[in-house]
This record gives structure tokens, C-alpha cells and sequence, in this order.
């Protein structure tokens, strides 16, 4: 089966809800600029500011012309590591445009988002050959989310409303690296496919005698070194996604020995290819994570267990419902009929469920990707069931819009949570607050930036913390549960540090800022003995030399 089958109309469909879709992404970001209250500014982010700021960070880095990462939530002085180069290389860009890094950030959310669709809309296409199915499953990888609104009113947390990895809908609305690494990952898998002889299905692949030979594809040779600069981009962007890929091919791999008794050389190269050329690269970040001890201390706390099988289950809702219909169609009626890329599918969403629950404290990071085989098997699941149902046309299309419906609605309410929280002015909650920034705290940062040096130590309070290094290029003493060292530790001293508790930090400070979130924790005597360097409106900077 090729990618031919698929016409000049219906890429043209899938190019234009793929705009669409990507357009409608922008639409929060845009109300959110705009309904910034007087005297404050919407700092670019409505998925977890934290991680945000954080990519900001790497960026100001790499705008300063690094491509050595430093933690810079954290004030110990340490090495740097060939790590993070994605956003290294995003704040190069930025540098070299003179564009703001935020801009930057979101083309290229927006290009990662549009390079993900078309591939997947490629990869059903070599999967799928009936066009009702694969636009069914295009549509599903577009739109559907889970029942996180229905588990919220029962007192869980789904993961469509907190794990943007999980979901394509969900990470072409929070950053550029969860959908650029899904697009590599079906880019890795799509070379694998295009491995075997294009019109042979699965069943029969596994049924070809051993003495016999597989004619491989024309292309095969152009396929391995595809395959290795994709999983060298991957390894690179998000690692944790490459090692799920690692497993599922040794699981297909396997699976294809088991039945035929010998192995199958015309995918094992391509396959080695992946692993071999990419492994150095992992093998190096986790040197880094282990040798490095900051970085290791880093990893210490970068703990993300898997969720709760409820939450999880919730969160794919009818999309995973259905995938376990899909799942059983290929395992047991349909199995002589499954393809070679359909059991492809399968074992990918089995494998990357068995792999979340696998005892790890980095569990829930090897979810990435997860939509896109169970999209692909929902749509087969309802397809195929209605096609062999006795059901008349209408209600099979009702039955369908209610699917599409039910999971499009889920995304459209994650999307607008963070707009809701707006109501409450970020003055008044601090939740809100951590999406603003004070046009006060903006011209703060902007002196800083002029005059800090990399390897100073600016003091602020937890929520300013966390703009410091991306908005001044210097370190913060705290701004990050996980990218400050003994973070706990240091988040306590910064906020006694403000209610006067203590007079100094357990590491020195060259700066302190003093604004309304300051003043909100305490007034410090100790400041008395400082001299204001800078003041603008309600903030003030601090020398912290008597």
C-alpha cells in the first residue's frame, strides 16, 4: 500500500482543516493578549507557565550565542552541556531575526504543528485504503480529546486537561517540541512501513515461507538514512519519545520473527539505523544527567509518575473506547485481513501503555505520541463496526458526528480553561497572576538585561522568579520546583527572606527585586541597607553589596 492512493482533493482537505485547525490554536492567545488588564502584559503562555519560562530561558541562551545549556533557575555555578539544542537553537534564531523570542516560539509551535498533521495525514494514508476511514482518523488526530470534564465533576484528574504530550490537539497548543517530536516519531515508523513490499499485507508477510524471498520496496535504500536523521532529530528534541520508539520496533521486529522463524534483514537495517546512530546521543544526555551533579540534581527532583489508571482512561474518553474496538477487530476477526502497518499501530499504542506503567520514575514521559495509534485504531474500530452493522445511513452518521463531537468539545474546554481563570484579575490571584507580567516588572527586567552578566544571582519572589532568567539572561535564586537545586530549600528562603525571616540566603545574590509580589510576602529591614539601583513605578532593584 502506498501514500499514491491518496488524491490532489483530499490533500488539499487535509491542508486546509490542518490551517484551520492551527489557526483556531492562536485564537486563546490572541483573546488573552488582548484582555490584559491596564498596567500588565500577557507573558505568551496558557499551558503551564512554569515549563513555559523555562523554554524562554533556553532561549535567551541560546539569543546570547550558546550552545552549551545552563540551568539558570538555579544559583550554583556549573558546566554547561550540548543539551536542550532545540530551544538553543530557537533563541539563535531569534537573535539573528531580531524578532522577540516569544514570536519565535510560537511560529515555530505553529510550522511543528502543520509538519505533524500533513505527516500523520501521510502516514493514514499509507495505512488506510478506504477514504471515509482515514479521514475519520485525520479528523480524531485533529480534534478529539477525552472526558477530563466529566472525571473533573467526580473528583478526578483526567490527563487530557494536564498532559499535553498525551494529545496531538493538546500539544499543538502548548509548544513546538511535543508535536515536532510526534512528527519524527511517524516519520521513523512510516520508513520502517515503506521497508516491506508495498501491496503485501501483514498476515501474509508473517506467512511467507522462510525459503522465499521478500522483494524489498525500490526505495528502501533512501529509507535507513531518513530514518536515522529522524531519530537523531528525535534524540535531540525529546528523548524519552526516541526510546519508546526503540521498543516498539523491537516489539514489531519481534513479533514478525516469532511467526515467520527467521529474521526480517529488510526492516532489521533500517531499524539498527535508528538505534545505533541515535544511541550515542543518548548516552551522552544521560552522562550528562548522571556525571554533571547539578544536572543530577536536576534529575532528582524531575520526578513524573505515571497517572492513575481512571485519569488516564478518562482522558482518551471515546477515543479510547473505540481504539479497544479497533484493537479487537485486528487481533480476532479481521486478523488475516490486518496489515503490516495496522499491526504496526497496535502493537504502538499496547506497547506505549505497557511502557507508562513500566516501574520508572519517568513513567508518564514515555506517553508522547500515545494519541495518534489509538486515533488511527478508533477509527477502524467505528468504521469497521458500522460498515457490519445492520444499521441504516443516517444513524451510522449520527453515531459518527456524536464521536467526532464528544471528543472535539473535550479539546475546545481544555483550550478555554485558562481564559476562564481570567475572570479572577491577576492583581487579586496568583494563579492568574503567573500569565501576566507587570508593565513595572517588564521595564525591571529590561534594565537587568542590559547590565546583568550570565553567572549573576537575581532575588525575587517564586512567581518573578520564574521570568528572571528568560526575561534578564542572569540566574534566579529560585523560579522553578524542578530546574532549582534543593528547590524546596530555596523557595522557602527566598519568601523568609522577603517576611524578614532571614537577612541573607544560603547562596549570595547580586540583585533583589522588590515589587508588588514581593511586598506581598513582606518589607525586609535588611533592604534598608542596600542601595536601589532602579525604580520604577511600584518595583524596585536592589544592589545586595552593603
Amino acid at each position: 500500500m502506498t501514500i499514491s492512493q491518496i488524491t490532489a482533493k483530499e490533500w488539499r482537505w487535509a491542508t486546509g482543516w490542518s490551517i484551520a485547525i492551527l489557526f483556531l490554536s492562536c485564537v486563546p492567545y490572541l483573546i488573552a493578549a488582548l484582555s490584559a488588564p491596564e498596567g500588565w502584559q500577557f507573558a505568551g503562555f496558557l499551558v503551564n507557565p512554569l515549563d513555559g519560562h523555562s523554554y524562554m530561558a533556553k532561549m535567551q541562551q541560546g539569543a546570547e550565542g550558546n550552545w552549551l545549556f545552563h540551568l539558570t533557575y538555579t544559583p550554583e555555578p556549573h558546566e554547561g552541556a550540548f543539551i536542550f539544542t532545540f530551544y538553543l537553537a530557537l533563541g539563535h534564531i531569534a537573535a539573528l531575526t531580531g524578532l522577540p523570542k516569544i514570536l519565535i516560539f510560537h511560529l515555530a509551535r505553529l510550522l511543528a504543528g502543520f509538519g505533524l498533521l500533513l505527516t500523520a495525514f501521510r502516514f493514514i494514508g499509507r495505512l488506510m485504503p478506504c477514504a471515509a476511514e482515514r479521514r475519520l482518523a485525520f479528523v480524531f488526530i485533529l480534534s478529539a480529546s477525552g472526558l477530563g470534564w466529566l472525571g473533573a465533576i467526580f473528583g478526578a484528574f483526567p490527563i487530557d486537561l494536564w498532559v499535553p504530550e498525551a494529545f496531538v490537539p493538546y500539544s499543538l497548543y502548548a509548544n513546538p517540541h511535543f508535536p515536532l517530536a510526534m512528527m519524527l516519531m511517524l516519520i521513523i515508523f512510516d520508513q520502517i512501513l515503506l521497508s516491506f513490499e508495498s501491496q503485501i499485507s501483514g498476515y501474509e508477510l508473517m506467512q511467507v515461507p522462510k525459503s522465499e524471498t521478500l522483494k524489498p520496496n525500490p526505495n528502501s535504500k533512501l529509507q535507513t538514512p531518513k530514518s536515522i536523521l529522524a531519530a537523531l532529530a528525535l534524540a535531540m528534541i525529546l528523548p524519552f519519545a526516541l526510546l519508546t520508539v526503540w521498543a516498539i520496533l523491537v516489539i514489531f521486529l519481534g513479533r514478525l520473527f516469532m511467526v515467520r522463524r527467521r529474521l526480517p534483514l529488510t526492516q532489521i537495517w533500517p531499524t539498527l539505523g535508528v538505534v545505533f546512530f541515535s544511541a550515542p546521543v543518548i548516552f551522552y544526555q544521560y552522562w550528562v544527567s548522571t556525571a554533571n551533579p547539578i544536572m543530577a540534581g536536576w534529575g532528582a527532583q524531575n520526578i513524573t509518575n505515571a497517572p492513575k489508571l481512571l485519569d488516564f482512561w478518562l482522558g482518551y474518553g471515546v477515543v479510547g473506547a473505540l481504539a479497544a474496538v479497533g484493537f479487537w477487530r485486528l487481533i480476532w476477526p479481521d486478523r488475516k485481513n490486518s496489515t503490516t502497518g495496522e499491526w504496526l499501530v497496535l502493537i504502538w499504542a499496547v506497547g506505549t501503555v505497557a511502557l507508562v506503567y513500566f516501574p520508572f520514575n519517568l513513567q508518564r514521559r514515555l506517553i508522547t505520541g500515545l494519541h495518534l495509534p489509538l486515533c488511527i485504531l478508533a477509527a477502524i474500530g467505528l468504521s469497521r463496526w458500522l460498515v457490519g452493522s445492520k444499521l441504516k445511513p443516517k444513524y451510522q452518521r449520527l453515531i459518527t458526528m456524536a464521536a467526532v463531537t464528544t471528543g472535539a468539545l473535550g479539546t475546545l474546554l481544555v483550550w478555554s480553561v485558562p481564559l476562564i481563570g481570567f475572570l479572577q484579575p491577576p492583581a487579586e490571584s496568583p494563579t492568574t497572576a503567573r500569565f501576566f507580567i507587570r508593565d513595572d516588572e517588564v521595564a525591571a527586567f529590561e534594565w537587568l538585561r542590559g547590565r546583568v552578566e550570565p553567572d549573576d544571582v537575581i532575588l525575587a519572589s517564586p512567581r518573578v522568579g520564574m521570568f528572571v532568567p528568560g526575561q534578564t539572561g542572569a540566574r534566579a535564586f529560585y523560579g522553578h520546583p524542578f530546574e532549582t537545586i534543593q528547590a524546596k530549600a530555596r523557595e522557602s528562603q527566598a519568601e523568609d527572606f522577603y517576611r524578614g525571616q532571614i537577612e541573607a540566603t544560603s547562596l549570595p545574590v547580586d540583585f533583589i527585586i522588590y515589587g508588588p509580589s514581593e511586598k506581598a510576602l513582606g518589607r525586609p529591614k535588611i533592604l534598608l541597607n542596600y542601595s536601589t539601583v532602579f525604580s520604577t513605578g511600584e518595583v524596585e532593584v536592589y544592589k545586595a553589596t552593603k
